[in-house]
C-alpha cells in the first residue's frame, strides 16, 4: 500500500507531455477536494515527422482535447500555453515533458576485450537508446584500412572509448583511437564528432590531444578501473546528456516545449525508472519493471537503494519488430499461437507490423501472433539484459532476481482485450519465481508521475494512491523440479475459507474479489521454492484480489517446457487460456 500523504497547502496544478515515437500522451493533474488526481488525459499521433515536423503539433492536438473534455482553457489564442493558472481556472501552473521519440544514438564502440572494457561500455550505453553501429576491438580481424573505412561509413552520432584497467597497457588501445581519429579526419559529417572516454585513466590527456582538433572530448570514469569492478554513474550521465542534446533537443519544434517547461526534459525510460524505484522505496520491496514500446523495450529492476535500466532500442512492437527476426525464427514465435499458423504466415505478419506500426489486430489470429510476438520481445530482452546485468540462467532462460511487484507498461498490454491474456503473456515471456503482485499502467502516465515524483512527490504519490494502475492480481510461481500429476502447491484462504491443491504442470486461478484484503496460507510440496526457501511457505499472508480473479498458482515449471507435437501444443495453449479467463 502506498502511504498516506499530507493534503496541499498552495496546490499547484500539472500538465505533463510524454512523447512517444508513434503517440503523444498528455495528462492535467489538479486537486480534487484534498488530494491530487489524475483529471483528464487525452494522446494524439506525434508530429515530429513529415509531414507535420513539428513535434509540439501532437502535444497541441492533445491538450485541445484536454480543453474539450474538461472545458478547462490551457492555451491562448496564439497557441501558446498560459502560464500560471488564472483565477478563472484557465492555464497551468507547470508543464513537464518526457520523450523517446529521438532516434537511437548512433554509436561506434572501441575498446580492448569484448567480455570486459565491452560489456561494461555497453551496459553504460544501455541506459538511453542507442544504436551500435560499429565495434572495433582487439578481436577485430580487419586490417587498419578496412577499419578506416568501416569508421567512415558508420558515421556515428557518438564514439565510445574504453579499455585499460587504471595503469594497465596503452599502446593497444592507442592504435584503435589512431584508426578512429583517422576515419574521423576523412569523414564528411555536419556535426562536429563527439567522443567519450571511459578507459585507462593514464591515457586522459593523449586522448584531448590526439581528437581536440576534430572532435569534441568528454572524459568519465574508467568504466573498468580493475578486471573485478565497475563504475558506469559517469558515463551514463555523460551518454545522457549527449542524447539529450542531439537527439531530443534538436527535435523540430522542440525548443517550444522546453521553453515551456518547469522542468528538465526527460528520457521515457528513465522516467519510468524513476517511478519503479519510487515505488521500491514506498513499499520497502524489489521491483521489476517492464516497458514493452513501439520503438523500444525497458527492464527496470530498482529498490529503496537505486534502480538498474536496460534499454534495447533494436526491439519494439513497432518498427523495430522485424529485429526479432534476426534474433528468433518464425517457429520460435508462433510457437504460442493456439492454433496451426506456417513460418511464412509468421514472418509476413511481423514484417507488415514493422511496415505498418499503427495496425492493430483485426481477428483472432492477428491478436494472438502479436501476443506471440510480444512474448518473444520481452524474452529477447530480458536474455540481454541478463547477461549485461550476470543474472542466473535456468537453461536458456534468464532467472530474474527475486522481486515484490511487477511493474508492466505499454499500449499492447494496457490495451489488450483481456486482462488474462496479458497476465499470461508477462507469465510466459518473463517466467518469473517466487511470490510476487503484477500491476499495469492502465493509463500510460507511470514515466510522467516519475518525472512529477521528483519535483513534486505529494502529487506523485496521491494519483498512485487514486488508482491510475491496473492490479491484476497476485502470482506464486514456484521454482525447482516436481512430477507432473503430482501436488505442487497447496493454498488456504482464510476470509474465505477456500482450500485447493494445484498439480505440478498446471496453471490456476483461486478467485478474489478485486481489492478484497484476505490472509493465505500457502505450503509447496517437496523442494519447490515459493521464495521463502525450498519446502518453506508461508501463514497468514495478506494480499489483494486483482482483475485477473485474485491469486495465480503458476505451477508450470521453469524454465516452461512446450510440446514438440504441434496439435497437444496448441491444446496446451488453449487450456492455459481457458485457465487465465484470456
Amino acid at each position: 500500500m502506498i502511504p498516506k500523504i499530507p493534503e496541499p497547502e498552495n496546490p499547484d496544478s500539472y500538465l505533463i507531455a510524454d512523447v512517444g515515437r508513434m503517440t503523444t500522451t498528455v495528462v492535467l493533474l489538479d486537486v480534487v477536494g484534498t488530494s491530487y488526481r489524475l483529471i483528464a488525459r487525452a494522446t494524439a499521433p506525434t508530429t515530429a515527422v513529415a509531414p507535420w515536423s513539428d513535434v509540439t503539433t501532437g502535444v497541441n492536438q492533445a491538450i485541445r482535447h484536454i480543453t474539450r473534455i474538461t472545458g478547462r482553457k490551457l492555451v491562448n489564442e496564439r497557441g501558446y500555453l498560459i502560464q500560471p493558472a488564472q483565477q478563472n481556472s484557465a492555464g497551468i501552473d507547470h508543464f513537464g515533458l518526457v520523450t523517446s521519440t529521438g532516434q537511437p544514438l548512433r554509436t561506434l564502440l572501441v575498446g580492448l576485450y569484448e567480455d570486459v572494457s565491452l560489456v561494461s561500455a555497453r551496459k553504460a550505453l544501455g541506459t538511453i537508446y542507442y544504436e551500435e553501429v560499429e565495434t572495433l576491438s582487439l578481436s577485430d580481424a580487419r586490417d587498419e584500412a578496412e577499419q578506416v573505412t568501416a569508421v567512415i561509413e558508420a558515421r556515428p552520432d557518438i564514439t565510445f572509448i574504453t579499455g585499460g584497467t587504471d595503469g594497465g597497457a596503452e599502446a593497444r588501445l592507442v592504435q584503435l583511437m589512431e584508426v578512429v581519429n583517422l576515419g574521423l579526419q576523412v569523414s564528411n559529417t555536419p556535426q562536429r564528432p563527439q567522443i567519450i572516454y571511459a578507459g585507462n585513466i593514464n591515457l586522459r590527456e593523449p586522448v584531448r590531444q590526439l581528437f581536440s582538433n576534430k572532435a569534441n572530448v568528454h572524459v568519465a570514469n574508467n568504466v573498468r578501473p580493475t578486471l573485478d569492478s565497475e563504475q558506469l554513474d559517469d558515463a551514463a550521465r555523460i551518454v545522457t546528456d549527449l542524447y539529450k542534446e542531439l537527439k531530443t533537443e534538436t527535435l523540430p519544434g522542440m525548443q517550444e516545449l522546453l521553453d515551456w517547461g518547469s522542468f528538465p526534459v526527460q528520457p521515457t525510460a528513465h522516467a519510468f525508472a524513476r517511478i519503479s524505484q519510487y515505488f521500491a522505496a514506498l513499499q520497502n520491496q524489489r521491483i521489476l519493471g517492464v516497458d514493452l514500446g513501439s520503438a523500444s523495450v525497458s527492464i527496470v529492476l530498482a529498490d529503496p537503494a537505486g534502480e538498474q535500466i536496460s534499454i534495447q532500442s533494436d526491439l519494439g512492437m513497432g518498427r523495430p519488430i522485424q529485429n526479432l527476426l534476426d534474433k528468433v525464427t518464425p517457429e520460435t514465435i508462433s510457437r504460442w499461437v493456439p492454433t496451426e499458423v506456417s513460418a511464412t504466415d509468421t514472418a509476413d505478419f511481423i514484417l507488415n507490423k514493422s511496415i505498418h506500426p499503427q495496425t492493430i489486430p483485426m481477428t483472432e489470429w492477428e491478436l494472438h501472433l502479436e501476443q506471440a510476438a510480444a512474448r518473444e520481445i520481452l524474452r529477447c530482452a530480458l536474455t540481454k539484459t541478463a547477461e549485461n546485468w550476470g543474472w542466473d540462467f535456468n537453461g536458456p532462460q534468464p532467472t530474474p532476481p527475486a522481486f515484490g511487484l511487477l511493474l508492466a507498461r505499454g499500449s499492447l498490454l494496457a490495451n489488450s482485450p483481456r486482462s488474462g491474456q496479458v497476465m499470461l503473456m508477462l507469465l510466459d515471456a518473463l517466467q518469473p519465481t517466487g511470490t510476487f503482485s503484477v500491476a499495469i499502467d492502465q493509463y500510460g502516465v507511470l514515466p510522467m508521475l516519475g518525472l512529477l515524483a521528483s519535483h513534486a512527490p505529494e502529487a506523485a504519490v496521491q494519483v498512485l494512491e487514486a488508482g491510475v494502475l491496473s492490479d491484476l492480481g497476485w502470482v506464486i510461481a514456484p521454482a525447482g523440479k516436481g512430477q507432473l500429476g503430482k501436488t505442487a502447491v497447496k493454498v488456504s484462504i482464510e476470509t474465505t475459507g477456500m482450500e485447493g491443491e494445484v498439480e505440478f504442470g498446471k496453471i490456476e486461478i483461486f478467485p478474489i474479489p478485486p481489492g478484497q484484503l484476505v490472509e493465505i496460507t500457502v505450503e509447496p510440496v517437496g523442494k519447490l521454492d515459493i521464495g521463502f526457501g525450498p519446502g518453506q511457505g508461508r501463514q497468514k499472508m495478506k494480499i489483494y484480489g486483482g482483475i485477473v480473479g485474485g491469486l495465480v498458482i503458476d505451477a508450470r515449471g521453469r524454465p516452461l517446457s512446450l510440446p514438440g507435437d504441434a496439435a497437444e501444443r496448441y491444446n496446451l495453449m488453449r487450456k492455459w487460456l481457458w485457465d487465465m479467463g484470456g
